[in-house]
């Protein structure tokens, strides 16, 4: 997958993703296709334990897909990194279960510093999937990128991993295969410019 350009320009000074400001136009009771009802909301740093508690639940392929790395368990300086709001590139969003507070999914963006082009990851807990958790999380995260300026969203998948292209597809990205790491795809969709 191509990496980010993240050379400088003037967007920069003037957009940036923040989970702190998205928190109050961006937090939204939502009642998913398959009749879940969930709260999703940008992460904050109290979340940090209940992520802790979500990473414990996911498979290891979706830890796998969600960081692109092999680790195990997710660490302390990932967990913070997620709820924290000094990077203006990158959001995480979190589905909850409004009745136990507990994490069902997440949903990463992160842009390259251009605000043209950002990548996102979703992560749903194995007792979560097949809810339209996942759909109901991508199409907020889409919502919000498109809002901030994003022309093209991508993400990097495992052909293998059937129900996340399909949602995919169904949402409206396009699959390709992806030339440099074969069993892979990416997923992308671009956004036209308002009239």
């Amino acid at each position: 997958m191509p990496e980010l350009n993240v050379t400088k320009s003037p967007v920069e000074s003037t957009k940036r993703f923040s989970n702190r400001e998205a928190e109050g136009d961006w937090s939204a009771e939502v009642t998913t296709q398959g009749g879940v009802e969930i709260l999703i909301t940008p992460a904050r740093p109290d979340d940090k334990e209940a992520l802790r508690r979500f990473f414990d639940g996911v498979a290891r392929s979706d830890i796998y897909f969600r960081f692109l790395s092999g680790i195990r368990k997710v660490d302390e300086d990932r967990l913070t990194e997620m709820v924290d709001d000094s990077n203006a590139w990158t959001i995480d969003f979190l589905a909850f279960d409004p009745w136990t507070g507990e994490i069902l999914a997440s949903a990463m963006l992160g842009a390259d510093k251009t605000f043209e082009r950002a990548e996102f990851a979703v992560c749903t807990r194995e007792d979560s999937k097949g809810l339209g958790i996942s759909w109901a999380l991508l199409d907020h995260a889409v919502r919000y990128a498109k809002a901030m300026g994003v022309k093209k969203l991508t993400s990097l998948e495992s052909a293998d991993q059937h129900d996340a292209v399909k949602l995919e597809r169904e949402m409206g990205f396009r699959i390709k295969s992806c030339p440099d790491h074969p069993g892979m795809i990416v997923a992308e969709k671009e956004f036209q410019s308002p009239a």
